[in-house]
């Protein structure tokens, strides 16, 4: 194989081979208090008995939790907060500008962003910051 290409090839294995580490290394730096957070939301859209609305399609608190957690991923260092999250994440598809819905089992239907923000405060009451207790 000719040098030129040898470097190329190398180039793109060594690109696609670092997409993981630009993730974890920003959850290394992100506040372990905003990480948890985070994780707590993921975990409040996976237990929901919510079903999620998405570019108008349907899909499980499974599925949904799956696809903030990727989306979260490709973000890095752009997510340090949960606010940060509900915002940048869990508020609007970045395909379509339409916002995240869930449609609750008897038909309500509400923002994702609107019941994750009611969650989160929830949450921040029971776990002060760090700094605080």
């Amino acid at each position: 194989m000719p040098r030129t290409m040898r470097a190329a090839v190398t180039l793109v294995a060594l690109t696609l081979a670092g997409r993981g580490a630009p993730a974890s290394a920003a959850s290394a730096v992100r506040p372990a208090h905003e990480q948890k957070k985070i994780e707590y939301l993921i975990g409040q859209v996976k237990g929901s008995s919510a079903t999620f609305l998405r570019n108008g399609g349907e899909h499980t608190a499974s599925r949904a939790a799956s696809h903030l957690e990727r989306k979260l991923r490709y973000a890095g260092k752009r997510v340090q907060t949960a606010r940060d999250f509900i915002v940048g994440i869990a508020s609007k598809s970045q395909t379509s500008g339409k916002p995240y819905e869930i449609r609750w089992p008897d038909g309500r239907r509400q923002r994702l962003a609107e019941w994750l923000t009611a969650r989160l405060t929830v949450y921040e009451k029971e776990h002060p910051p760090p700094s605080l207790r």
